[in-house]
């Protein structure tokens, strides 16, 4: 099920239809953005797709990689990143990033800082 609030505030819970969930990071209040549809009258939530925004809680400069925590799922995922030293990343930072499917585990990457 996909919990969301209008713009009135109204809380609404609708299921939603994601091929590939999992391999796209989609987990227990994980953000995200959403088309509803309506099939037989009920609203269905479908092109659901992860905000992917979090915060490098570890970074290793030498390395190329830390890990990041989802803002609010709190799910951790390990990233990997050229040149983080002169790109400027450090901890505490919130960015957001690109999920990737790597070894049967999903890795962070692409990072952009958050402003």
């Amino acid at each position: 099920m996909l919990k969301y609030k209008t713009d009135s505030g109204e809380r609404i819970e609708v299921a939603y239809d994601q091929p590939f969930s999992k391999e796209l990071g989609i987990g227990d209040n994980t953000a995200v953005t959403f088309e509803l549809v309506s099939k037989g009258g009920t609203p269905i939530a479908v092109s659901v797709n992860p905000i992917d925004k979090g915060t490098i809680i570890e970074i290793s400069y030498e390395k190329g990689g830390g890990t990041i925590e989802e803002t609010e799922s709190g799910i951790q995922y390990p990233f990997r990143q050229n040149y983080l030293r002169e790109s400027k990343f450090e901890v505490g930072q919130t960015v957001k990033y690109s999920l990737a499917s790597a070894n049967g585990s999903m890795i962070a990457t692409s990072l952009i800082a958050v402003q």
